[in-house]
């Protein structure tokens, strides 16, 4: 008879997959990093996906921020423009 495969996870990897989603989650972008990154954007009118990950290193470390492509009223018209939804850190001696 074959033997089962557990759906759970041992207790490394469930520590390890939670260390991982920590450390993403962890990260909030400053200032001049959205500003860093929104200076990459790719033009909106060509971009073919509705998201864009613009890769950043901090302190040694790959991090990224995500934009997503949100279509927006310009008069009559609709425009798309890159809308950034996360959360942001303002220390005082950055603004």
């Amino acid at each position: 008879m074959p033997e089962k495969k557990s759906k759970f996870r041992s207790s490394g990897s469930r520590k390890s997959a939670k260390r991982s989603s920590r450390s993403s989650t962890k990260f909030i972008p400053n200032l001049t990093q959205i500003n860093d990154a929104a200076a990459e954007l790719p033009d909106p009118d060509i971009w073919p996906e509705s998201n864009y990950q613009c890769p950043l290193e901090v302190d040694g470390k790959q991090r990224s921020i995500e934009f997503t492509l949100k279509s927006i009223n310009r008069g009559k018209e609709q425009a798309p423009r890159w809308i950034y939804e996360g959360k942001v850190l303002i220390r005082k001696r950055d603004v």
